[in-house]
């Protein structure tokens, strides 16, 4: 990490920390993380957890964070990279209706929350683990609906993935019998008559999800989505084409578009 780099995350771990105790313990965990993972020494079985008083946006909230899951790797990418940023500035109204397919432990949920307070956000995410420190998480946040499920083409049980860094599992062969829920069923058991702001980061399923069973792209207006390979930009538009999306934002795996 450059030097610049290092001033600039002390000073923000700074900002965000809502007392000397958070921010000595992220700053510390941080490099034993760090240091972990560029040894390759990460011991995934470790559940080592801490809990962090953090603002933003004149509101208090607490983080449970695994030192060693890759928890505060997705915490720098949404809440110090400002990720999400870019995307967010093109939707031209604030979204009433959010869904975030993928929800980890709830940061990227967070984020919403805390830019647009007054939005109905329901928050999917399929590993239990996970989810259980999302609804922890989002405790605080009375906009937040967490949902233990599987974003999927269609409904009913899959596998998935617990083997890897928290933020990498997904539907596979082999893994944990978990439910599975379409987009479709998430409309109509929630009543929604359209979905402002999808967000989509469920490591590869985007594929199967975006084509079959996609009708309920319709009700759609804005979607961000991080793309895994094969899956390609060229893929995501012709998926989207039928539904009058166009991309309107490619960074790094990162896409928005809109119609």
């Amino acid at each position: 990490m450059s030097f610049k780099n290092y001033i600039s995350k002390l000073a923000f771990s700074n900002t965000m920390s809502d007392n000397i105790k958070t921010l000595v313990a992220f700053i510390v965990n941080s490099k034993r993380y760090s240091s972990k993972f560029k040894e390759n020494k990460l011991d995934l079985s470790n559940n080592e957890t801490f809990v962090y008083n953090f603002k933003s946006n004149r509101k208090k909230f607490t983080l449970f964070l695994r030192t060693f899951k890759g928890d505060i790797d997705i915490f720098y990418e949404i809440f110090w990279k400002k990720t999400y940023d870019k995307p967010l500035n093109l939707i031209k109204k604030k979204p009433e209706i959010i869904v975030d397919l993928g929800a980890h432990i709830g940061m990227t949920s967070i984020y919403f929350a805390l830019k647009y307070p007054d939005s109905k956000i329901i928050s999917v995410e399929a590993s239990l683990e996970n989810f259980l420190l999302l609804e922890q998480n989002t405790s605080s946040f009375k906009n937040i609906q967490c949902i233990n499920a599987a974003a999927y083409f269609e409904d009913g049980i899959v596998n998935f993935g617990n083997d890897e860094l928290s933020y990498n599992q997904k539907v596979s062969e082999k893994g944990i019998e978990t439910e599975a829920i379409t987009v479709e069923s998430l409309i109509k058991k929630h009543t929604l008559d359209k979905i402002d702001l999808l967000k989509i980061d469920i490591e590869g399923g985007e594929i199967e999800l975006l084509s079959k069973n996609n009708s309920w792209l319709k009700k759609v207006k804005n979607i961000i989505i991080e793309i895994h390979k094969p899956y390609t930009a060229e893929n995501l538009q012709q998926d989207l084409k039928p539904f009058d999306f166009k991309i309107k934002l490619e960074e790094d795996s990162v896409l928005f578009a809109d119609k």
